[in-house]
């Protein structure tokens, strides 16, 4: 027992990625929760991960909810550019997807592959599941409903922490998507896959459910390498060393094309904020 124990504080103390959370059982990963709350104070800086809301005021002026973060995205930065960020797919006004015009003809029976949604490149759970909000929604006020109902730790995040909800919200971290390839990449991390993986017709997007990592298309991997280091820096969210120069890499590699450039000036225009990686490449490393 003292072993077992002892593994779970260390666990606890060096904070592992949530895939290895989501793999444990459920008392484990409480236990994991309440060692974490008692070995934070003694951690340093660089192991602490942010916990507390980010003051409001050093925030980047996003969408107040869901809905108008999604229709600014097509809307605004998308008005004129109605094509899909992995895949490529010609979607109309509707956002109801052509998937003839990239090759995933064979998904047409999957109601979800007819469908536009907007993909968090830095998944919404990777950065909420660690907060308050999201362990215990019932011990914030503004999260327990007249009917008794007590919101789910996300929906309670966007009402009860502002740095999530800028986050969650932050347009710099939405592209439109084919709904498919959006639920199979899940909250997966990004990575090489090489030849492993499960493709979806002509998109080189290549996703492994037992690896729970994804591979985007090399037109895809520097805007993401942009994107993953811009909500860490904007928002103090951690990556892991093999994650920060995995990026640098692709951020090397990938530069960013005119229409990259141009969407971060539209998005900087509505939240105030541009992303440092888009507009001062390659001084950056």
């Amino acid at each position: 027992m003292g072993v077992v124990m002892g593994c779970v504080a260390m666990l606890a103390a060096v904070q592992p990625p949530h895939w290895l959370l989501e793999l444990l059982p459920g008392e484990v990963r409480q236990g994991l929760v309440q060692t974490r709350k008692m070995a934070e104070p003694l951690l340093p800086d660089f192991w602490r991960y942010r916990f507390e809301p980010t003051p409001a005021e050093v925030l980047p002026v996003t969408a107040a909810n869901w809905s108008l973060a999604r229709r600014a995205l097509y809307e605004r930065v998308y008005s004129d550019q109605a094509s899909t960020f992995y895949c490529g797919c010609n979607y109309d006004r509707n956002l109801r997807v052509d998937l003839h015009s990239c090759g995933l003809q064979a998904l047409v029976t999957e109601p979800r592959a007819l469908r536009i949604e907007a993909e968090h490149v830095f998944p919404a759970s990777r950065f909420g599941q660690f907060r308050r909000c999201w362990q215990e929604p019932e011990s914030f006020e503004a999260c327990r409903l007249a009917s008794g109902r007590t919101l789910s730790g996300r929906e309670c995040c966007q009402r009860a922490d502002p740095a999530f909800l800028a986050a969650h919200n932050d347009l710099h971290n939405l592209y439109p998507s084919v709904g498919f390839i959006n639920g199979r990449r899940s909250n997966y991390d990004w990575g090489h896959l090489f030849i492993l993986g499960e493709r979806y017709g002509a998109c080189e997007m290549r996703i492994s459910v037992w690896l729970r990592r994804a591979e985007p298309p090399d037109a895809a991997k520097g805007s993401i390498a942009r994107t993953m280091l811009y909500m860490r820096d904007t928002y103090g969210f951690r990556l892991s060393w093999w994650d920060v120069r995995r990026y640098h890499a692709w951020n090397r590699q990938h530069p960013p094309d005119a229409w990259e450039r141009e969407r971060n000036r539209r998005i900087k225009a509505i939240q105030g904020l541009g992303n440092a990686y888009v507009e001062l490449w390659p001084h950056l490393p």
